[in-house]
């Protein structure tokens, strides 16, 4: 097997759930990251090229892609994080080394935990292929980090049995499906 030949880790996601519909985002990820201002990681953009953004056993991830609809729904929930993590009044940011997007190294939110969580890139590499993940658990209201990628991390998520994961959440009897999100 060449390395052309080798399955992604969004091959082994789309497998696992079993996912073989088709779908064709309708907005450019070039154009995505123009209005965002920096550029996404690979495996992010090749998740949401395959899905349409939805729940992944309890991780939500909103697609910037998948139609104009979508991408305003994305972006309005990314500002409205961004503005709830860097209120000073919630406290989110004390205590930590972290900044928001845009600063430099600053956390760029990609998804959510249904519960409250937020998970972000830490934007300090130059390569956005080697952003670290930080998962803020609300419940125990603490940081907690992951090397990445993105999909690694949904990976872990959707095939542990036990609370030896980023969420530390028993999903033993949580269902490993994929909801994808109505955009039309």
């Amino acid at each position: 097997m060449t390395h052309s030949e080798t399955p992604s880790r969004v091959d082994e996601i789309a497998a696992l759930l079993g996912w073989q519909r088709e779908f064709t985002p309708e907005r450019p990820w070039t154009l995505v990251e123009q209005d965002l201002g920096i550029g996404l990681p690979s495996d992010y953009k090749e998740l949401l090229t395959r899905f349409p953004g939805g729940v992944f056993r309890r991780i939500e991830i909103d697609s910037p892609v998948a139609n104009d609809k979508a991408w305003t729904k994305y972006k309005h929930a990314l500002d409205e994080l961004l503005q709830i993590l860097g209120d000073e009044d919630l406290e989110y940011l004390d205590n930590v080394d972290y900044t928001l997007y845009p600063e430099p190294g600053g956390l760029l939110p990609w998804g959510t935990d249904g519960q409250g969580g937020t998970f972000c890139w830490i934007t300090d590499a130059g390569n956005p292929d080697h952003w670290r993940i930080a998962y803020h658990d609300q419940s125990a209201d603490q940081w907690r980090e992951h090397p990445g990628p993105v999909t690694q991390l949904l990976y872990e998520i959707l095939t542990n049995r036990g609370r030896n994961d980023l969420l530390r959440w028993d999903l033993t009897d949580v269902p490993v499906e994929y909801i994808p999100f109505s955009h039309r």
